[in-house]
């Protein structure tokens, strides 16, 4: 073999090896749209995996991604709002106005640009109207509850929320729906924010005060993803850009320190003994990567999540699968957290989606 030839070889080599997370990621929204769409209900998991598929949409154009996200909202357009969002006569069980109704939503109004139907705008809009004037707010600064009655901010609610009412924002030419999402998570932020290292905990009951008591991973990946879709709409001269941005990069700066030496976020993040978790390091990636390229933390992070995007792929992602992703997740101590079993979810699907379409701006998409 001559000199010229290793040479070519070894070029082939590194392309494929270029190649291989543009197509991993693809594999996996490849895989996704071979399921039966009404395996999806219309809950928080599935919205949040419709969202990531949206946004595989956007970088990829592959209209099979579109077709299948419409043969999906298709299954919930003769259904009531009361329906959908577990309200009024349709309520059923210990959480009528659950949060977890309104990700779908955000997925929904993404389609409804690129497949002008009314009825897909009238889900979004539908939803937008409950969460401003039928959610449970914290009388005391408007803080949204995570359902009717609970009296409680969980950090999960963040990202029911914003990114429905900042793209609803811009959808409406309607600024003081963009405000809203800022002023949910200052809220948050005074309510949840740990002063010391920047991380958020799950819980704050504002009946008790009393605040759950551990750092969970995925928490603060709702958290990072949500502050970056709402910074992405709010005019840069607003008056809550600013303390945004302040609580990003405290934020940004609690992540860089609890990353493990992989790459990865744990499920409780100040606890090296508790498992490393998908869904809160891919949803980190998002949010520190969006962040960066909206100028509102340093470009130092995006080291980290570039590191945390490798070590996904190697870990997590097998066959078009993400795995890893921890089961749905109530607030406690930190045992609750690391005694969850993780595997195949349809969050972690999505948060791995979102992630990649954050990583593909840093690099060309190569369609497969």
């Amino acid at each position: 073999m001559n000199k010229s030839t290793v040479v070519i070889l070894l070029a082939g080599l590194a392309v494929r090896g270029a190649e291989a997370p543009d197509v991993r990621w693809q594999a996996v929204a490849d895989r996704l749209i071979t399921t039966p769409v009404d395996s999806y209900p219309f809950d928080w998991g599935e919205g949040v995996q419709m969202i990531g598929l949206m946004k595989a949409y956007e970088r990829t154009r592959n209209t099979a991604y579109l077709d299948y996200m419409e043969k999906w909202t298709a299954l919930w357009k003769g259904r009531s709002l009361d329906e959908l969002l577990n309200t009024g006569a349709a309520a059923k069980g210990p959480r009528p106005g659950y949060c977890g109704y309104w990700s779908p939503a955000t997925a929904i109004l993404l389609l409804s640009e690129h497949r002008r139907k009314p009825e897909y705008t009238a889900i979004a809009e539908g939803v937008t109207a409950f969460i401003r004037n039928g959610a449970e707010r914290n009388p005391a600064d408007g803080a949204l509850g995570h359902w009717q009655g609970s009296h409680q901010l969980w950090v999960d609610t963040l990202y029911m929320a914003c990114p429905l009412l900042s793209a609803m924002s811009v959808k409406k030419k309607d600024v003081s729906l963009a405000e809203d999402a800022a002023g949910q998570i200052l809220s948050y932020a005074k309510a949840l924010q740990n002063s010391d290292d920047g991380l958020f905990y799950h819980m704050w009951d504002w009946r008790t005060g009393e605040r759950s008591p551990s750092l969970w991973g995925r928490g603060n990946g709702w958290v990072v993803m949500s502050i970056a879709d709402t910074l992405e709409v709010l005019p840069a001269n607003h008056a809550r850009v600013k303390p945004l941005r302040e609580v990003a990069v405290r934020l940004a700066r609690g992540l860089k320190a609890t990353q493990d030496s992989d790459g990865l976020w744990r499920t409780v993040m100040d606890e090296p003994g508790s498992y490393p978790e998908s869904s809160a390091t891919a949803m980190s990636v998002y949010g520190l990567l969006k962040l960066v390229r909206l100028g509102a933390i340093g470009s130092e992070f995006s080291k980290p999540a570039r590191k945390a995007w490798s070590a996904i792929n190697a870990r997590f992602v097998k066959d078009g699968l993400v795995v890893g992703a921890s089961a749905g997740t109530d607030p406690g101590a930190s045992g609750h957290y690391k005694a969850k079993p993780v595997g195949v979810q349809t969050w972690g699907t999505g948060a791995y989606l979102l992630a990649a379409s954050e990583v593909s701006r840093l690099e060309p998409v190569k369609l497969r």
